[in-house]
């Protein structure tokens, strides 16, 4: 028994349906995102109803086409829940109209009709092939979130491993609602980016199981292959997967990672289309690189000032501004010679950012035209260090040195994929 996640690329198609099936047919947990273009498709119809504009049809239809092309026979509980549906997003309409904004609480409601009509969906296809399946949204099983709208963390599972056993061992397929969960004060929370993978990874701590991610890739790649020759990573440490998700290579994200380290959880990622596992992320692995990513969706702020040569605590008192603003600081770096402090940051944090720092002291300036590029490996040699210092020469390097987890450079924006490349070349060949 494990937990297998599916997402909505993964249920689109009829090799990963297969997939799907045979998962379920073996007596695994599902979880389920969103059907596939959903999610973005709700995060539009919320914007545009605070401007008034809101059309849930289209939604809808996206859900109806697909049970046309799958389903062949009615479902009273999907055909309930997609008229709930209905009624709930013309209800929040009219109230996003009225404010004339969007709103968190609300927001989270709209996108987490996504994975419930999903769960519903899926139930329903794998009835239709002889599987006792039965759709739960995660409070259904007793998933319990923090309160933080769009990115809330799983805190509380009182009961739900009897839940999902007494299921089990009666035969029926527990299909799960990822992404999304309820808190302790009643309201419906999403667990922010790659939230389906952190709920699958919650479940299968708690069973005591592996968590299988079905997606549409082969698994963690070596590097984009779109810049250099990449193959499948076959085995990551927790805290290399963490720190490639981190870096730009996608496929499951930090949080999930983090989960499944503090669970104790194997991680098997694999092909929903060719129903292989590619990558397997456990406590443990080989020395030496083996990811080379990069992300280019940074901004570098450098903040200075005369005082701060003198002046005790400077970094902790800029970072934790930061922090308290909710900025993810993802690299920290001083110089001895200058009296600045770099700090890289996700760019859509970039507003909460400047007006933390406008609340200090000190002078800052933006660089928006940068990228980071991140070789990752525990226990790389002093050979490893020395070919990623000789290939980074002349840029801001962010830290190297033997036997770290990663090390990192920030380049100009336009040199992204050339030192991408290059260090792939000469680390991963």
């Amino acid at each position: 028994m494990e937990v297998h996640k599916f997402g909505g690329t993964s249920v689109a198609s009829e090799e990963g349906l297969r997939t799907l099936e045979a998962s379920a047919a073996s007596g695994h947990v599902i979880v389920v995102s969103a059907l596939a273009g959903v999610t973005d498709a709700l995060e539009d119809f919320v914007r545009r109803a605070a401007e008034g504009s809101a059309d849930p049809t289209p939604i809808l239809e996206r859900h109806r086409e697909f049970i046309t092309e799958h389903l062949e026979q009615r479902h009273e509980e999907v055909e309930s829940f997609l008229k709930d549906m209905e009624t709930l997003l013309h209800g929040v309409a009219t109230v996003l109209e009225q404010l004339g904004r969007p709103e968190e609480r609300l927001r989270d409601l709209v996108l987490s009709l996504g994975e419930r009509a999903s769960a519903r969906i899926v139930a329903a296809y794998l009835k239709e092939r002889g599987i006792k399946a039965m759709a739960y949204d995660a409070w259904d099983v007793g998933l319990v979130t923090t309160d933080d709208p769009g990115n809330a963390d799983i805190v509380g599972w009182d009961g739900t491993r009897s839940r999902l056993l007494r299921d089990l061992r009666s035969g029926r397929v527990p299909v799960v609602t990822g992404f999304i969960g309820r808190s302790d004060r009643g309201h419906v929370t999403t667990l922010g980016r790659g939230g389906s993978d952190y709920t699958a990874t919650v479940l299968a701590g708690v069973l005591g199981s592996r968590s299988v991610i079905w997606t549409d890739v082969d698994g963690i790649m070596t590097t984009d292959p779109e810049l250099a020759d990449a193959e499948v990573v076959e085995r990551l440490s927790y805290e290399e997967a963490m720190m490639a998700g981190a870096s730009g290579a996608g496929v499951i994200h930090p949080k999930a990672v983090e989960a499944a380290k503090n669970l104790g959880v194997t991680v098997l990622i694999g092909n929903s289309f060719t129903g292989e596992i590619g990558t397997v992320i456990s406590d443990s692995t080989e020395p030496g690189p083996k990811v080379v990513a990069s992300r280019d969706d940074v901004a570098l702020i450098r903040v200075s000032g005369a005082k701060m040569v003198d002046e005790p605590g400077v970094v902790g008192r800029v970072t934790s501004a930061l922090g308290n603003a909710g900025v993810n600081l993802l690299a920290v770096f001083t110089t001895v010679s200058e009296p600045y402090i770099n700090l890289l940051v996700e760019e859509t944090a970039l507003r909460s950012a400047e007006e933390a720092l406008n609340g200090l002291d000190y002078d800052w300036e933006v660089d928006k035209d940068v990228g980071l590029v991140t070789v990752v490996g525990e226990g790389m040699s002093a050979r490893d260090v020395s070919t990623f210092l000789a290939a980074c020469e002349g840029f801001d390097l962010l830290g190297s040195a033997h036997g770290v987890v990663a090390v990192s450079v920030v380049v100009p924006e336009s040199e992204v994929r050339e030192v991408t490349r290059r260090l792939a070349e000469r680390l991963l060949a």
